[in-house]
């Protein structure tokens, strides 16, 4: 079964893929590299959110109502209205106050502007949700399982990941409350602009 990051760029295709590098101003290898970025972060988030009981149930019932997959059969009218679409609202009650931080965060991480980095991730938001829902449809997951799914997911994408990725999905995907994810990023933007001084 192939997993949610996968689901999504398979889904995107090359002419997926363009669309949003389109949008961007960016050239496709960077758009592939930021896709992949941005996934993995909603991803932790999710699985983040999803490691309680009442968000769990919070996102089970929100794939239930809203989230079936179908946005992957009119893909190209998504991509070609994002702006009209859930991924604002979604991408704020995943984020809930370290959006305006962790979209920063991924800037830095991929070379993006706050703008490009913010349209970017309302842009995947949706499709991570579709394609979650369609896994918990596919499989029967309820919200348990669906929390142990993005559990298993964020493992092996911390697993496979290194340097400023990892510390970025430490601190998406960590414990320690809103504040103390806060402080980790914060420092990881220090280090980053650290760097560059």
């Amino acid at each position: 079964m192939a997993n949610l990051i996968e689901m999504v760029t398979s889904q995107l295709g090359s002419g997926g893929l363009s669309a949003i590098a389109g949008q961007l101003g960016i050239g496709e290898d960077k758009a592939q590299s930021a896709v992949q970025t941005g996934l993995s972060v909603l991803t932790g988030a999710l699985a983040r959110n999803a490691a309680k009981p009442a968000g769990a149930a919070s996102l089970d019932q929100a794939l239930a109502k809203d989230h079936d997959g179908s946005i992957f059969g009119r893909i190209g009218d998504f991509l070609g209205n994002v702006a009209g679409g859930p991924g604002a609202g979604i991408l704020g009650h995943v984020l809930g106050r370290q959006q305006g931080t962790v979209t920063a965060a991924v800037g830095q991480q991929t070379g993006l502007s706050p703008q490009q980095s913010s349209s970017l991730l309302i842009t995947l938001a949706p499709l991570v949700m579709g394609a979650l829902g369609k896994m918990k449809a596919q499989q029967g997951l309820d919200a348990s399982g669906v929390a142990g799914a993005l559990a298993t997911e964020k493992q092996q994408i911390e697993e496979g990941a290194s340097g400023g990725l990892a510390s970025l999905l430490s601190m998406v995907g960590g414990a320690g409350g809103a504040a103390g994810i806060l402080g980790k990023l914060m420092d990881f933007l220090k280090g980053l602009f650290g760097k560059k001084s």
